[in-house]
């Protein structure tokens, strides 16, 4: 019975060392896999990090476009204009910003003042110096109220006109239907800050309205908020240049959106730090002087129309064609039925 108990403990021990083997094997085997899973991971998350960030990628910017997509405009020598990011294009294209600049009427050839005889102006108490001043626009109609905004066109509201006295301007220029709309608002409407975006959703109310009543193919010309003298914005800040600027910019984009023509009168109003040039400016630092400021005024808008075979082109210049000389024409067949009378009496 000793033998026997004796040889049962040594088989126990010996089961027991083969299962305590069999273990620590199989421990160092998961602990090999479970190495190895880590540094798989490690070595996807360097090829794929994860990031909690949000991506860096700007909104809006274009690769790998080659050709102009359907917001931008190809110009003349390749130019390409975008309203946003860089756009990859061949080498015979050059990509140009989509701002006021490039937005607004370039100079083509120079009309007559015949051209203004169907056209209309409205606008505010600069606009109203047209009339102050008697500046010749062949009959323009000038529909010109003091203190006014796009928003008082919006609402239909009653104006005092300087000489025809109380009117709603939309009615006005209804009946009229002009071929061509000048508009010039936002100096009364901006003096203070912080209302910008309720001028331009009116502003761009107003250009929907506008549209309906003037005559079918007609042109509306939006142009720019002109700059002011620096003292003026002691009093009105909102006036203040930058912020002007800023604000051209967004009427320029918003006048091609509601397919309108853009003018930028800081070509011809603004000196070279962006103020209203003093020559330009009458005694108030906001409205213009006669000569140097509405003159020029003029004889800028004369030289930014959109372009028409039809238009009153000034003599010898761009797109001015010489009329045909009907005298010259006549003398043939005044010599031709000469002849034929001639000959009808000799027979």
């Amino acid at each position: 019975m000793a033998r026997d108990y004796s040889a049962d403990m040594r088989r126990k021990k010996r089961l027991e060392r083969r299962i305590k083997g069999y273990l620590q094997f199989a421990g160092c085997v998961a602990a090999i896999l479970l190495v190895a899973l880590v540094i798989t991971k490690i070595i996807d998350g360097s090829k794929n990090p994860i990031t909690t960030e949000p991506s860096e990628e700007k909104i809006g910017v274009v690769s790998e476009v080659l050709a102009p997509l359907p917001m931008q405009d190809t110009g003349d020598n390749g130019l390409v204009h975008a309203d946003f990011g860089p756009v990859k294009q061949d080498e015979n294209s050059t990509v140009i910003p989509w701002n006021a600049q490039t937005i607004r009427l370039k100079q083509r050839g120079q009309v007559n003042l015949e051209y203004f005889g169907d056209a209309a102006f409205l606008g505010d108490s600069i606009t109203t110096g047209f009339m102050d001043y008697k500046v010749n626009l062949s009959g323009a109609l000038i529909c010109a109220y003091r203190g006014i905004g796009p928003d008082s066109i919006v609402k239909r509201s009653t104006q005092n006109h300087a000489e025809r006295g109380q009117e709603i301007p939309l009615n006005v220029l209804a009946a009229k239907k002009p071929k061509k709309l000048y508009v010039l608002l936002g100096s009364n409407s901006l003096t203070i800050q912080g209302n910008e975006e309720g001028f331009l959703a009116y502003y761009g109310q107003m250009l929907d309205e506008l549209k309906k009543v003037i005559a079918p193919g007609g042109i509306i010309y939006v142009q720019s908020i002109p700059p002011v003298r620096p003292e003026v914005t002691a009093n009105k800040p909102g006036l203040e240049k930058n912020r002007i600027q800023a604000i051209n910019e967004k009427l320029a984009a918003l006048a091609v959106e509601k397919g309108c023509v853009y003018i930028d009168l800081w070509e011809v109003l603004a000196d070279e730090e962006g103020n209203l040039r003093a020559e330009s400016s009458a005694p108030d630092g906001i409205h213009l002087s006669a000569g140097n400021g509405y003159g020029a005024w003029v004889d800028y808008l004369r030289k930014h129309t959109v372009y028409d075979a039809a238009s009153p082109w000034t003599p010898g210049t761009a797109f001015y064609v010489e009329p045909a000389d009907e005298d010259a024409a006549q003398e043939p067949a005044a010599d031709a039925a000469s002849d034929a009378a001639q000959d009808t009496a000799q027979a």
